[in-house]
């Protein structure tokens, strides 16, 4: 009997959820993921941020609460949430270490942003992190 290969696991920055909230382009990209053999994971601090950041005036004129609402429960139904206790410092802004942790706790192969301080790490523990566009080439989607 063969025994079938689990999917490699990616992270996606908080920035690029947002992104496509604004750029209304949520759906498209959810299709997207559906389309392709890997897992998502997400933690609770990631959906707390993308809350906190969606509710922020300058963002609310956006997207409705209702966008926000699909997005979490999509994260909710279709990525795997880990729990992160101790979270050390591995980045110049503290406030991305949460997604090195979550990239090394999941053994995830990506880790998907547009963040500088992150993408400048470049990899961790067998986990690149690459732009959204560099992710898709990856994939061998565009």
């Amino acid at each position: 009997m063969q025994k079938s290969k689990k999917p490699q696991r990616i992270v996606v920055d908080t920035n690029l959820w947002i992104s496509f909230l604004i750029g209304r382009r949520l759906g498209a990209l959810l299709e997207l993921f559906r389309n392709i053999e890997y897992d998502f994971v997400s933690t609770q601090i990631m959906r707390d941020e993308i809350h906190n950041v969606a509710l922020r005036p300058k963002f609310r004129k956006y997207f409705s609460e209702d966008a926000v609402k699909a997005l979490d429960n999509w994260l909710v139904l279709h990525t795997l949430n880990f729990d992160l206790d101790d979270i050390p410092q591995r980045c110049r802004d503290p406030k991305d270490d949460y997604l090195l942790e979550l990239a090394i706790k999941s053994k995830a192969i990506y880790l998907v942003s547009g963040d500088d301080d992150l993408l400048d790490i470049g990899e961790i523990e067998g986990c690149r992190i690459m732009t959204f566009s560099r992710f898709l080439q990856e994939v061998g989607l565009f």
